[in-house]
Formats: C-alpha cells, sequence, structure tokens
C-alpha cells in the first residue's frame, strides 16, 4: 500500500469530515468508520481543521486528481464504506461523493 502525502491526507480528511456531515445526521458509525478511515490513511486528526465543504473545489480537489490510480481506488472506497456506514446512503451524500468523483477523475469503487 502507497503512502500518502501530507497534502493527499488532509485532502481526503477533509473529503471525508464533509461526507459524515453531509446529510446533517450524526451516527455513531459513521464516526467509527471516518476514525477507521484516517487511521487507514495514517492521518493525526488531532486539531484538524477540515477544509468548509465550499472551498473543497479549490483546496483539495487538484491534489485529489493527482494521487495515483491505487490512492484513487482506496480513497473512493473509503467514500462507500463512509456513506453505508450508517446504513443510509441519501440523496445529499450520493451527489456529494458523486461530485467528488467526476471533478477529481476517481472511480467508483462500491467494495
Amino acid at each position: 500500500m502507497e503512502e500518502y502525502t501530507k497534502e493527499e491526507q488532509k485532502a481526503i480528511a477533509s473529503v471525508l469530515c464533509n461526507l459524515v456531515d453531509a446529510d446533517y445526521q450524526d451516527h455513531k458509525g459513521e464516526k467509527e468508520c471516518l476514525e477507521n478511515c484516517l487511521k487507514e490513511l495514517k492521518f493525526d486528526a488531532k486539531g484538524f481543521v477540515p477544509v468548509p465543504k465550499n472551498e473543497l473545489q479549490k483546496q483539495t480537489y487538484t491534489t485529489l486528481k493527482r494521487m495515483t490510480k491505487e490512492k484513487k481506488r482506496n480513497f473512493s472506497l473509503m467514500m462507500t464504506r463512509l456513506s453505508r456506514s450508517d446504513n443510509h446512503f441519501g440523496p445529499s451524500e450520493r451527489a456529494f461523493v458523486k461530485e467528488v468523483l467526476i471533478m477529481c477523475d476517481v472511480p467508483f469503487v462500491h467494495k
């Protein structure tokens, strides 16, 4: 498994944090899944402030677009796991994930 750069870690963590909040509901399963994803990234989230959703396109999409295919696949899988962790992949989550996949040339990985 490839190591993520600091910039990639921050970009992915920002997207995942925004995804958790996309449906404006707070579920324990999502929080746990998010923590597991951040561990997988080897990202230390202490004091981390995610890029606000309206700034993601400017601040993170270029970084995500430049990642390797393998990293993109892992990232896509993280988004899928996180979206499903509360057993409800709602329309606002779907719209957000779709935007990230399209804007960052990330394949949709669902398993």
